[in-house]
């Protein structure tokens, strides 16, 4: 019986022991664990575990946390920023997660993320300086890296080739070939969904290259007479027959019912599996910009130790090998110039998906991190659906849309003045 006792105390000190010299570091993303997305994030997570990667001779195991909701209509990205929020004002934050770049600014401006250049990890400098300019200059604030590109993709045109045989790449084309199709086929040819993305990518294409002007404060470009012309272009294709309002275009598609709709990239390895009827095309930015989406990696302070814990994950995850095979499987892009292997020989057996990433690598819009965007995009994505689902006024309705927007740029920018002269009251004392 005491032999017994005895064992029990032994396996007991042991366990106690092992779970001492292991550092557990929670990571928060919004990647189902039933999506293909998630699952490849899982596999890397599961193959970082199993190479049991050490701080100070202490194992580093990280867990993965789905923090994207339940709700059949929820929108994953909402509900993380939402818990991440509620996280730190209950002082309980993950030691790595995903975020957009404006959740960023938003982060850094309070002082809970800790910034890369810091850290002084090689590998990770590395890769800063062989991201895509856009993605770079997106992740940095007053002059320090606080955020990592990591599932980024590009918004580009799917279309079915019973419709369409090939998309322009100058806008006047484009359009021309909408025509064309629609004279063809008697249908719409382009599939939009009214929200605040329609709304960028045209504006980007066709209006201008800048959202915001950043100089003395933060000026939105995006109102007045460019507000109007967004407007009367979208009315001009919808009265034309040449696009129709689909809540869900993906759908559309798959059902063979949309010759052409806007997604980005992630959703090429899908589409690609369904039918070889349906292709993938930049989108027509000759003399325009075309618009990233997707999040980066955060590290939220802590400790020491734990902060190199979290900073060897993502060195990890961002290892050439590890995220190239990430981005195939997913379809997002790759942020960096430094392309491998693997990588080359995914886009030489995929020449249409290398065609996409050639044009658009030198045309991509990234949103400057800028902590009013999340309202400001909510703000647009209500004009869209007022003006052209719910056919209210445009004149009522622009007035409300400028009236919110100016509102929260003002907020914006009394704290961007006051970052300003704390910079610069720092700067003197030196």
């Amino acid at each position: 019986m005491k032999i017994l006792v005895l064992l029990s105390i032994a396996i007991v000190l042991l366990m106690v022991v092992s779970f001492a010299q292991e550092i557990r570091i929670k990571f928060w993303h919004s990647f189902s664990e039933k999506s293909p997305r998630g699952k490849a994030l899982q596999e890397l997570v599961d193959n970082f575990n199993q190479k049991k990667y050490q701080v100070d001779g202490k194992q580093i195991f990280v867990e993965s946390v789905y923090k994207g909701g339940q709700g059949r209509y929820s929108n994953p990205y909402n509900y993380l920023f939402s818990e991440l929020l509620k996280a730190n004002y209950e002082k309980n934050l993950p030691d790595v997660s995903i975020a957009y770049e404006n959740w960023v600014s938003q982060f850094e401006e309070i002082g809970i993320v800790r910034d890369f250049n810091s850290l002084n990890i090689p590998e990770i400098d590395e890769y800063i300086n062989n991201l895509y300019p856009a993605f770079r200059n997106s992740s940095t604030i007053n002059g320090k890296v606080y955020s990592l590109s990591f599932n980024k993709s590009i918004f580009v045109f799917y279309y079915n080739s019973n419709f369409v045989d090939h998309i322009p790449t100058n806008y006047k084309e484009f359009i021309l070939k909408l025509e064309e199709i629609k004279n063809k086929t008697n249908i719409p040819p382009l599939y939009l969904e009214p929200n605040e993305d329609t709304f960028i990518i045209l504006y980007l294409l066709a209006v201008s290259n800048e959202f915001f002007h950043i100089d003395q404060k933060i000026e939105p470009l995006f109102l007045g007479e460019k507000l109007d012309k967004v407007t009367e272009l979208l009315k001009n294709l919808e009265n034309k027959g040449l696009i129709k309002w689909t809540n869900n275009s993906y759908q559309d598609f798959i059902k063979n019912r949309a010759p052409i709709i806007l997604a980005t990239t992630s959703r090429y390895t899908d589409l690609k599996s369904r039918s070889k009827d349906y292709h993938i095309s930049p989108l027509p930015a000759d003399n325009g910009k075309i618009y990233a989406a997707g999040t980066n990696l955060v590290i939220f302070k802590s400790t020491p130790e734990r902060e190199l814990a979290a900073a060897k994950f993502i060195q990890f995850l961002l290892e050439k090998e590890n995220l190239e095979k990430f981005c195939i499987s997913t379809g997002y892009i790759l942020p960096t110039t430094n392309q491998g292997k693997t990588y080359l020989e995914f886009l030489n057996t995929h020449p249409d998906f290398k065609n996409v990433i050639e044009y658009s690598k030198d045309r991509l819009y990234v949103q400057q991190p800028i902590w009013a965007w999340e309202n400001v995009r909510y703000f647009i994505s209500d004009y869209m659906l007022s003006v052209f689902i719910n056919k209210n006024p445009i004149h009522e309705q622009k007035k409300e849309l400028e009236q919110k927007v100016n509102q929260i740029m003002i907020n914006q920018n009394l704290k961007f003045l006051n970052r300003k002269e704390n910079n610069h009251e720092r700067k003197y004392r030196k």
